[in-house]
């Protein structure tokens, strides 16, 4: 019995891991349609906004989250549009993409 929970649990895991994964991948083509045409990551996009390599060192979820759904609220002079409208997934897998650059 111990040793099937034990199998039952692996293979939970290694299901979480794989959707996490999925969203992460899902989070950077986001990045990559939406964001990399001003925002660099490693070196690679565009320059016009501040590089991104290690956001999540200097923001929190929530506020990766203001920033995206109201970039004037920081900066009203900023260029950068909303995305207050993107699909909840959409906005989750971003984040979540986000969230791994540290």
């Amino acid at each position: 019995m111990k040793r099937a929970v034990m199998i039952i649990v692996a293979f939970a895991a290694a299901a979480l891991i794989t959707v996490a994964a999925q969203a992460e991948g899902q989070g950077e083509q986001i990045f990559k349609q939406k964001c990399s045409m001003c925002h660099s990551v490693k070196g690679k996009g565009g320059t016009m906004g501040p590089e991104l390599t290690a956001i999540s060192a200097r923001m929190k979820e929530k506020d990766l989250r203001e920033q995206l759904e109201n970039p004037k609220k920081a900066n009203p002079k900023s260029s950068m549009p909303s995305y207050k409208t993107l699909a909840k997934a959409d906005m989750n897998a971003l984040l979540g993409y986000l969230k791994t650059l540290k």
